[in-house]
């Protein structure tokens, strides 16, 4: 007869989640029953007692060791009620640190270099304690195979990246990606958006040379880039870098889709709890709740049920988590979010408003609701609805283009051109042209993925990108206003600017292909900028 699976409890801090949501699946596929904080909290309960009863009710403590969870005032009062309780203890060593004298005696899994060998360790010592012959290790640096394979990628794209100075945003993520690997707190979306532009900068890069050998090497280093980008880009999404890295430098988790077939559920006072910016998706699910029957409460304090909407304009709640059921409901990526919201399970909306009818279904068990719907706490990595993702690479990719094809033009030519005077006024404008673009665009980017500012609605964007649409004609104009001084001095050749080529192309086949995709997704649109008051 097979002996029964231990029960375990998580110790831990939140800068491992990677690691621990990967090892706790690990360890529930093999039989094992887990008991995870945020899996495991349910709201309207107070949370000291839970988490003193999942101490109690556990046969094992899985302490995971790194230099954060032995800074934790919290983890240290875990594994001292542990000590207290005479449970048996493991240490997982994430990374060698300086232990306290009463952790030193037991046992230990080192999971700093292969994880599954690790693993196997692990699953030997709960089936049967083993006498340890050494004691933990405190010093030393081991990583996995595969956080040395990124980061030598990592360094490989660094030196790459050398080649888009210009573009000043893709070198600043590559070049100190492969020591950002090592510390674990890239951004995963930031790196993942330079990584994507690199090849496209690098033949921009090629076109604005005119030295044959310098523009063949420019153009090599493109096509040599993308291999290495397409392998880095696979690498940083393997389970051994999601397991490494912290929760920014890892991809989000999301739940997986759920179907509670659960018509007619018993219905329970809700309130939804949103800054008025946040209006549209407060509606949106006040109306799917009402729906199936579920009756709006007068205020807070009367709901059972109480969906907190979290943005960068509301990040706190007068609920409390520990005498009601409270459910986080993130909107968008932002900081400084009350403690009380971060230990237990959120419900993400940041890639979009979704499963709104299976919340509605599931809202008379919260705990269910969460283990179906919810997900792990995340870091501050960057998540945007595909839409609004789409539109901000458009922006970023128009200022690329534009930017990079009139700056090595102006500081070329700025010498010749300077000696005719009927082009010098115009080379003043092109200048003045650039950084009108180039401030416009980056006000574009930022309010959209801020969801702050008159730039983030869709009647001022639109106007802005008519009035980027304006300075890219403008410059058109201006290139051949400089074309005419030279060829009235006998130049022939004249210095025809590249973006006449490309930005124009691309500004309007670009337009055109977001405003389909904008209509399409108009919800999403709708739902993620800001309501403004009337």
């Amino acid at each position: 007869m097979d002996n029964p699976k231990s029960n375990i409890f998580m110790s831990y801090s939140r800068r491992e989640v990677p690691f621990v949501n990967y090892l706790v699946d690990d360890l529930e596929d093999s039989g094992y029953t887990v008991w995870l904080d945020y899996r495991s909290l349910i709201p309207g309960t107070p949370w000291a007692g839970q988490i003193d009863q999942g101490i109690a009710d556990s046969d094992v403590i899985l302490l995971v060791v790194s230099m954060a969870s032995m800074a934790s005032q919290y983890v240290e009062m875990e594994w001292k009620q542990v000590l207290k309780q005479g449970k048996r203890v493991i240490l997982l060593i994430f990374e060698a640190v300086d232990l306290p004298v009463d952790l030193e005696p037991f046992e230990w899994v080192d999971f700093r270099g292969n994880y599954q060998h690790g693993l196997a360790e692990l699953m030997r010592q709960l089936e049967a304690p083993e006498q340890e012959e050494h004691p933990a290790p405190e010093t030393g640096f081991r990583v996995p195979v595969i956080v040395w394979i990124a980061a030598i990628l990592g360094a490989i794209i660094g030196l790459f990246s050398i080649g888009s100075i210009w573009t000043l945003f893709i070198p600043y993520l590559l070049l100190p990606l492969a020591y950002r690997i090592f510390k674990r707190d890239f951004n995963f979306t930031q790196t993942q958006a330079a990584l994507i532009f690199l090849p496209i900068a690098l033949f921009l890069s090629s076109s604005f040379v005119e030295s044959d050998d310098l523009n063949y090497f420019l153009t090599s280093l493109a096509w040599g880039s993308i291999p290495v980008v397409i392998a880095l880009l696979i690498v940083l999404r393997s389970p051994g870098m999601q397991r490494w890295g912290k929760p920014m430098a890892t991809l989000p988790k999301f739940a997986n889709p759920f179907n509670p077939n659960n018509p007619n559920p018993e219905p329970i006072p809700f309130f939804v709890d949103h800054a008025p910016e946040d209006q549209q998706v407060a509606a949106d699910l006040s109306q799917t709740l009402q729906e199936y029957g579920h009756p709006p409460a007068a205020d807070i304090h009367q709901a059972a049920a109480v969906f907190v909407l979290i943005s960068r304009y509301n990040k706190y709640t007068e609920a409390d988590p520990q005498c009601q059921v409270v459910y986080p409901v993130i909107l968008q990526t932002t900081e400084d979010i009350h403690d009380k919201l971060g230990k237990v399970q959120w419900i993400d909306f940041r890639s979009g408003v979704r499963d709104l009818h299976e919340i509605a279904q599931l809202l008379p068990n919260p705990a269910k609701l969460l283990k179906a719907l919810g997900i792990r706490p995340m870091g501050n990595q960057m998540i945007l609805p595909p839409v609004i993702q789409y539109l901000v690479y458009f922006i970023a990719a128009l200022a690329i283009f534009t930017l990079g094809s009139w700056l090595p033009y102006v500081v070329q030519y700025f010498p010749e051109i300077r000696e005719y005077s009927d082009a010098d006024g115009s080379l003043i404008l092109l200048v003045v042209s650039l950084i009108l673009f180039g401030g416009l665009a980056v006000m574009m980017g930022r309010a959209v993925i801020h969801r702050q500012g008159r730039l983030a609605g869709v009647r001022y964007l639109a106007l802005a990108m008519v009035v980027l649409g304006g300075i890219i004609f403008w410059q058109e104009q201006i290139d051949l206003d400089i074309q005419d001084a030279l060829i009235s001095f006998e130049e022939e050749d004249g210095f025809r600017g590249i973006s006449v080529e490309y930005p124009l192309y691309i500004y309007l086949g670009g337009n055109l292909l977001m405003g389909l995709v904008m209509w399409f997704k108009r919800n999403d649109i709708r739902r993620w900028f800001p309501a403004r008051g009337k």
